[in-house]
């Protein structure tokens, strides 16, 4: 993980321009293939229906991640239509994979909620709610759509964050967020390889210039308005300014007094299942245990129950824990490392099915 962290407040308007042109002249191939699902009925993006009663089921990516790449995401919305035929949708806030990529480090992430937001009201397979899935920084962007927009609808019963960083990061992230065991059990072969490759390539480049942006001070106007990864970055040290200059995650953690939303809490409180995984040996994030809501004061790491936050339920989460409704879990590895076999066994059996659906070999 790369952790040189400046409060430098001053940029080299010829070295960020040098950075995003290297930027721009990178390319990205997505080819969408990956194995078909094994049933009769089909219905929007081809989900097929075996058994309705489970919901269906809306992703959000993490960085450097896109939509519907075979290898990742791609792979992961087939498991899920294979073996339960629900419509999954996999939100994109680009137009293309590479935009995709793009803004996925680059843009406002407000802005990007609130587009997700109305695409999903606009959706029809959603009216009857839906089981949300984020991962990695997609984590925290999906439960702001939850806090944000569950009371205008279409409404999730069950949000399922894998890796999040729900108290934000006190180091640049690492680069290695996408999931890197799904490969080799999406049935292709060179071409998925191929993909894999040029994917490298495009996320290596970007993730680089948002290091080296994010570096030279998350908090600077520039950076903290565009740069999505400032939008959650937490320096334990400069907390002051993190409460006044971050544009995104104070808000949704309701940490501003005098800007606390109650609509927020009384939101993610609906939820039927909050299930937050951290991945035992993620060194991508830090601190790690932001997964699970635990955050610097000072030097030391404070768990979810010692905050504020939770005894005082800003966001609900205290509701939901007594109520048998918050889940803590461990996946193995590190961050965003898991194969389609746990993603079945750990995820979609135990949260996504309807308790009467049985299992599809």
């Amino acid at each position: 993980i790369w952790t040189r962290h400046s409060h430098t407040h001053s940029m080299s308007t010829s070295r960020v321009a040098v950075l995003l042109l290297a930027l721009l002249s990178t390319s990205f191939v997505s080819a969408v293939v990956g194995r078909q699902p094994q049933h009769v009925a089909s219905g929007r993006d081809g989900a097929s229906v075996v058994n309705p009663s489970s919901l269906p089921v809306v992703m959000w990516h993490g960085m450097g991640d896109s939509a519907e790449a075979s290898w990742s995401m791609g792979a992961i919305k087939n498991l899920i239509v294979e073996k339960l035929g629900v419509y999954v949708h996999s939100i994109s806030t680009g137009k293309g994979a590479v935009s995709d990529v793009w803004s996925s480090y680059f843009g406002s992430v407000n802005e990007q909620v609130a587009q997700v937001c109305a695409e999903l009201r606009a959706i029809p397979e959603l009216e009857g709610g839906f089981s949300a899935i984020g991962f990695s920084q997609g984590g925290q962007f999906m439960r702001a759509v939850v806090e944000r927009c569950q009371h205008l609808g279409p409404r999730a019963k069950v949000l399922i964050t894998l890796g999040a960083q729900h108290q934000g990061v006190v180091n640049v992230p690492g680069c290695d967020t996408v999931p890197g065991n799904l490969t080799a059990q999406t049935g292709v072969k060179t071409g998925a390889a191929k993909e894999v490759l040029a994917g490298a390539v495009n996320r290596a480049s970007a993730c680089e210039t948002m290091q080296t942006m994010l570096g030279r001070g998350a908090y600077l106007p520039w950076v903290r308005d565009n740069i999505v990864q400032a939008q959650y970055f937490k320096d334990a040290g400069r907390m002051d300014e993190y409460l006044k200059l971050n544009p995104f995650l104070p808000d949704i953690n309701n940490e501003v007094e005098e800007k606390r939303n109650p609509q927020y809490a009384q939101n993610l409180a609906s939820l039927e299942q909050l299930v937050l995984f951290r991945f035992a040996n993620d060194t991508t994030v830090v601190p790690r245990d932001s997964s699970w809501f635990s955050t610097y004061v000072g030097k030391e790491l404070i768990p979810l129950k010692d905050q504020d936050l939770y005894k005082e339920d800003h966001l609900g989460l205290k509701q939901l824990d007594e109520a048998g409704k918050l889940r803590l879990l461990e996946a193995p590895h590190a961050h965003m490392q898991f194969t389609l076999g746990w993603f079945e066994s750990e995820v979609i059996w135990p949260f996504l099915a309807a308790k009467e659906q049985t299992q599809v070999a």
